[in-house]
């Protein structure tokens, strides 16, 4: 073959070179969990830091604004009494708080600044044992200053709502709204058919005849039944003397009234219960006039976010009938004279 002509020999590639990989380490997996296990501990500290961190905020927040309902110049407090009256209160309900009112009317007692109380009245009453505790906080109020109290009955103010209001010097209502209901009632529960029929059996070991007395499950005697009924009727007693006191009236006028009948506003006027059927303005100014200073709002609720949170999160779960039926029995305490509008506790 002529050279000229010849192809040339195309170059021989080189080989690929491949990057080196050093075998896995035996200790490669140990060190990848060692490095996890940080890493969580790390997390955990800084959560454990976060909340603390929170803790402290409101910790602060609750001793910087702990006299926040005492205001600083010369004025009267409204104090509300909405809802039921009674201390214990469902997790993260709102409301009537019975504890920080009582303790707020004692802390306006020894504040010179403060001229007097005008309470709006909304509540069908409650139990009748912290009715005459709020009663007696108001009367103490009124012995250790001489300040003036006054009550507004706004929608409803009934049966421990009349209880607590004859603490007051004066009493307004508004023309539409509905007291009375004077009275006390006690529920006890006769559960005996519901427990057969659930197939329960109640044992009750007691050292006396009447010690089980009114105990879920067990049938409620008759001489069990005039145990009770005295009761109420002492705790009507006291009632009706408050009323006789309060109001300046003959003790057969309140009780010719006081069978737990609700009264209209004018009707409430006629006998004597109230001084005065008019709007919730006009008894704003009028206690204006009287004290020479403006209102005060404190916020004395009891409502809690986180509780309402969980409390909501709680209804999402089904519950059984039997659930049902025990928790609209525990709704109001069994054995426990009440001061409060029937319709209240059906």
């Amino acid at each position: 073959m002529d050279e000229q002509n010849a192809q040339p020999t195309p170059p021989i590639a080189e080989p690929r070179k491949v990057p080196y990989c050093p075998p896995p380490s035996p200790n490669g997996f140990r060190v990848a969990m060692e490095n996890a296990t940080a890493f969580v501990n790390l997390m955990k500290s800084v959560l454990k830091v976060g909340l603390l961190f929170i803790f402290l905020f409101f910790l602060v927040v609750i001793v910087a604004t702990g006299d926040v309902n005492i205001p600083a110049g010369e004025s009267f407090s409204v104090i509300k009494i909405e809802g039921i009256i009674f201390n214990e209160r469902g997790f993260g309900e709102g409301g009537y708080d019975h504890d920080a009112t009582i303790q707020y009317i004692q802390k306006l007692a020894d504040n010179p600044d403060n001229k007097g109380i005008l309470l709006y009245m909304n509540t069908p009453g409650g139990t009748i044992y912290h009715s005459d505790e709020m009663y007696f906080a108001l009367m103490d109020y009124k012995q250790e200053t001489g300040r003036p109290v006054h009550a507004y009955m706004s929608t409803v103010c009934a049966s421990g709502g009349v209880y607590i209001s004859m603490a007051a010097d004066y009493i307004t209502a508004g023309r539409t709204s509905m007291t009375g209901s004077i009275g006390v009632v006690m529920t006890v529960y006769d559960t005996e058919e519901l427990f057969e029929k659930l197939g329960i059996r109640t044992v009750a070991i007691d050292s006396g005849e009447h010690k089980s007395a009114g105990a879920m499950g067990l049938e409620i005697t008759t001489q069990q039944e005039a145990v009770f009924q005295s009761i109420i009727d002492e705790n009507f007693n006291t009632f009706v003397e408050l009323i006789v006191a309060g109001r300046n009236l003959d003790e057969q006028v309140v009780r010719g009234f006081a069978d737990g009948r609700l009264l209209a506003p004018r009707q409430a006027l006629d006998i004597g219960l109230i001084d005065e059927v008019g709007t919730w303005d006009k008894a704003l100014s009028d206690f204006e006039a009287l004290t020479g200073v403006s209102a005060y709002y404190p916020s004395l609720s009891s409502y809690s976010f986180m509780g309402s949170f969980f409390s909501q999160a709680s209804s999402i779960f089904p519950r059984s009938e039997t659930e049902i039926a025990l928790s609209e029995l525990r709704r109001f305490p069994s054995g426990v004279p009440l001061v409060v509008a029937p319709d209240f506790i059906d």
